[in-house]
């Protein structure tokens, strides 16, 4: 966490500076990234919430998106603006620094076609950036903060496309996305050994 490191994956290479989410090292970012890889996304409006290296946008981006890359996190948005560059998709991608939805308020309102979030499945109060991205709250406020300010930013046929793991309440989660009023299906299942990782598709009923 204390010095800059650059990774590849999926044939593009990241650099990723200090306090930020290494997509290397975490199962989940791959499992996210393999499944957006089979997508056509071309033309499609994209938000990227918490985008930390700006991994998902880069792939987004490469199966033809326009990408929103949003994280509270500063360092971050200089890690997206520094990759989209490097792997020559500044035009499909911009970075805009946010509390979850806050900066877009007034920019990007029912914009979106699919909203992208590995949201911080862990209880607890994060004490710096880099624990953001696990940890959502004593009572996981972020994810609920999401759910519900999501639905002022989705397309009239938008959808949500989560990440979760087997390391959280899921029925807890479903009730979450259920009482924000969403109806969702489990998309996709990547079993490995001590986790399961679930991606959620969800749309407004």
């Amino acid at each position: 966490m204390g010095k800059i490191v650059w990774e590849k994956l999926k044939g593009f290479t990241f650099i990723v500076r200090p306090t930020v989410f290494n997509p290397v090292d975490f199962i989940s970012s791959k499992v996210f990234i393999s499944y957006i890889n089979t997508l056509d996304l071309n033309s499609k409006h994209i938000l990227d919430m918490g985008s930390g290296s700006g991994v998902v946008s880069i792939i987004a981006a490469s199966r033809g998106a326009q990408c929103i890359a949003a994280d509270i996190n500063p360092v971050a948005i200089r890690c997206i603006t520094e990759n989209a560059l490097q792997n020559k998709f500044s035009g499909q991608i911009t970075a805009i620094e946010s509390d979850l939805f806050e900066s877009l308020r007034n920019t990007y309102p029912a914009k979106f076609d699919i909203i992208f979030f590995n949201p911080p499945y862990y209880k607890g109060s994060p004490h710096n950036n880099f624990e953001r991205a696990f940890k959502g709250g004593p009572n996981l406020e972020v994810i609920d903060r999401f759910l519900e300010d999501a639905k002022n930013f989705l397309a009239p046929s938008g959808r949500l496309c989560l990440l979760v793991s087997s390391d959280m309440d899921l029925d807890d989660l479903y009730n979450r996305v259920r009482s924000a009023g969403y109806s969702y299906k489990i998309i996709h299942t990547n079993k490995k050994p001590f986790e399961t990782f679930y991606i959620i598709d969800a749309v407004i009923q």
